[in-house]
């Protein structure tokens, strides 16, 4: 007796249905969780790996903010390597925009990446930091993660007119160094950041 597709799905476990709706997993394990919509077949190891190498390539990220009206802002930024938590904190002036909109917002995204169109894309590569952002301006987070003295010249009146936004992500998202996303909708392989 062959089971109906709607029998199947109704009577599937959450991993199972998720393995019938992607038509199975040439590649090994693939988690789908519909309630974030995570798609990985690579383990999380790896594909934080290929993080950090991405960000140890490129140092500057594109920042995006959420403002008073709900329009996305996107904006780059250099970015310290990730801490062993994954905070990622950047360096930016008191007052500026990014910084009232992450106290009235606190949801933000950091991507980084690199079409590598020279090469037809052939190493492309993305990864997406998706998670809470905060802005701090005390001594001790000033003192701990402040710029490094090559840089404190962009701040005339450093450290008072510095600002350091720390954003915890808290799911990521990565393409490429390695880590295929699926072949249909090529969506990139992700991890959730306790």
């Amino acid at each position: 007796m062959e089971l109906g597709r709607r029998k199947l799905i109704l009577g599937a476990s959450a991993a199972g249905l998720a393995t019938v709706l992607a038509g199975g997993a040439a590649k090994g394990l693939v988690t789908r969780e519909a309630s974030d919509d995570l798609y990985r077949v690579d383990d999380s190891a790896t594909i934080m790996a290929a993080a950090r190498e991405i960000i140890r390539e490129d140092y500057i990220g594109v920042l995006v903010t959420v403002d008073e009206h709900g329009m996305p802002r996107a904006r780059p930024v250099g970015v310290a390597a990730p801490l062993e938590d994954w905070s990622l904190w950047i360096s930016t002036r008191r007052g500026s925009r990014k910084t009232r909109q992450i106290a009235a917002n606190p949801k933000a995204t950091l991507h980084f990446g690199s079409d590598d169109t020279p090469n037809n894309h052939e190493n492309a590569y993305y990864a997406s930091f998706m998670g809470l952002a905060s802005v701090h301006t005390d001594a001790e987070s000033i003192a701990a993660r402040g710029p490094s003295e090559r840089y404190r010249a962009l701040w005339p009146d450093y450290p008072h007119d510095l600002a350091l936004i720390r954003l915890k992500p808290q799911r990521l998202e990565v393409m490429g160094k390695g880590i295929l996303p699926t072949e249909d909708i090529w969506q990139p392989q992700g991890v959730i950041i306790p």
